[in-house]
């Protein structure tokens, strides 16, 4: 047979199996899965030795060009997936965001005319929001209008809906919340679910702080208890509608264990995702004079919750890691320095997922090389809807990641490519990081740099 790219010497790593083989790529797509030496004419070979050879990361929680209180998200579909090239992601998924009076389908084009510029394929998930802002921090209702233009925006090639089920300007109440999941669900799409109880967080927030630059104390407005009954009462929705939904950001022990006891019961439509700031910092981080800057929601906890997502992640009580990747400057970040509700929320690691899940996962045996392929590549395309990526098989994309388990990476701004001016990792070493990347059998890095140009990603269609 002939192909236009050999990958040799490489030791395949999917979410099944490990073995030595080579893989032949011809227009784009996975040709063949070869013996080690197979005779085969080949364009171009790329030696792999040394090396993992898996699928193509997949991130399907980003937030690039965001628009907040304190401007955009640092990140715009240029940097973003650049960065997130570099650190072995093939394809991520960002929000679309409706204005007052926007439809559906309007906004969607005027999001897929923002991420012209992406440098890796992406898909999109529909955010379902109140049509009219809040007043007096009143979250208002969902339209019947904007609920029935789910089933355009499905046939528009998004298939997964998110919902917030905090923040006033986007928070839904439990009607709407139930009434989307059912609209979801007669298009057999996926809700997506932000689970924290905004009306006790909002409370808190406005009660009387007595040390409000004290950042440890974002977490103390979020406990764990709110985390665990919106969990909940977002599992009972999915149930009772039969909408197939995933919670977003897991942050803690208990809500991951509502997770795992509605798998436990049966249900096999619902999915639990976390995200590496929860596997790998904790409130400790908060507890630092700069702990403004690791604001995110849920909150960082302590490490008894690490532990324990740890290992529901294992059991697959968990089902995916994203990053919730929503960066901002210092300078953004230090709107909080005085008073931490002032910090815009969110931390970044676009770039560093994949290194920091062999790390702390694989390297320190709380996961295995198929763990770490199935949580961080097949699982997410499974779930969100991408049936040519994630596998290393003939038919799929070839979008695939040549790693080394030998190179290091310190997680310092200057050795990573977001455009920010801090590393939420500072300190960290990655033992293992990508040293090749290929999408679509283009080579976007290559020896850790990047060769690929901006406007080659592609918007995924995405259905089930």
């Amino acid at each position: 047979m002939n192909c236009d790219l050999l990958i040799t010497n490489g030791t395949v790593a999917t979410a099944d199996a490990i073995y030595p083989a080579d893989v032949a790529i011809s227009a784009g797509k996975i040709a063949a899965i070869l013996p080690p030496q197979s005779s085969i004419n080949s364009l171009a070979t790329h030696d792999a030795t040394g090396c993992y050879v898996i699928p193509g990361a997949i991130d399907a929680h980003v937030h690039l060009n965001m628009p907040t209180g304190v401007g955009y998200t640092a990140d715009d579909w240029c940097t973003g997936t650049s960065a997130a090239a570099l650190g072995g992601v093939t394809s991520l998924v960002d929000f679309v965001e409706t204005e007052p009076g926007e439809s559906l389908l309007e906004a969607l084009e005027k999001r897929l005319g923002e991420a012209r510029q992406s440098i890796i394929d992406f898909g999109l998930h529909m955010t379902i929001q109140p049509d009219e802002h809040p007043i007096n921090g009143i979250p208002r209702r969902v339209s019947d209008k904007r609920i029935t233009q789910i089933k355009e925006a499905y046939a528009a090639g998004c298939a997964t809906f998110k919902m917030y089920m905090a923040y006033p300007g986007f928070q839904v109440q439990d009607i709407d919340l139930f009434r989307a999941l059912r609209a979801i669900a007669e298009v057999n799409g996926l809700a997506c679910i932000h689970a924290e109880n905004g009306d006790v967080i909002e409370v808190l927030r406005q009660s009387n702080i007595s040390d409000p630059a004290r950042a440890l104390n974002h977490a103390r407005t979020r406990p764990t208890i709110n985390e665990h009954e919106a969990v909940t009462r977002a599992v009972m929705c999915a149930e009772v509608s039969g909408a197939r939904t995933l919670i977003f950001h897991i942050g803690c022990e208990h809500a991951a264990r509502v997770v795992a006891d509605a798998k436990l019961r049966g249900l096999a439509n619902v999915y639990g995702e976390t995200c590496p700031q929860y596997l790998v910092l904790t409130e400790e981080s908060l507890a630092r004079p700069d702990g403004h800057r690791w604001v995110c929601a849920p909150p960082l906890r302590p490490q008894a919750d690490q532990d324990a997502l740890w290992h529901m992640l294992a059991s697959r009580a968990l089902d995916i890691v994203s990053t919730d990747h929503c960066p901002f400057t210092i300078e953004q970040k230090d709107k909080g320095h005085n008073d931490f509700r002032l910090a815009p929320g969110g931390v970044p690691g676009i770039e560093t997922r994949l290194g920091l899940m062999y790390e702390y996962g694989v390297r320190r045996g709380r996961l295995s090389l198929n763990d770490w392929v199935r949580t961080c590549c097949t699982r997410p395309a499974e779930i969100h809807g991408m049936s040519a990526k994630g596998r290393i098989a003939v038919g799929y994309d070839a979008d695939i990641v040549v790693f080394d388990p030998a190179l290091r990476k310190k997680l310092t701004p200057r050795e990573l490519h977001s455009a920010i001016d801090w590393s939420a990792y500072e300190g960290i070493t990655c033992n293992g990081w990508p040293r090749d990347v290929i999408a679509r059998g283009e080579f976007v890095t290559r020896n850790q740099r990047l060769c690929a140009t901006p406007a080659r990603g592609r918007f995924i269609r995405r259905s089930y």
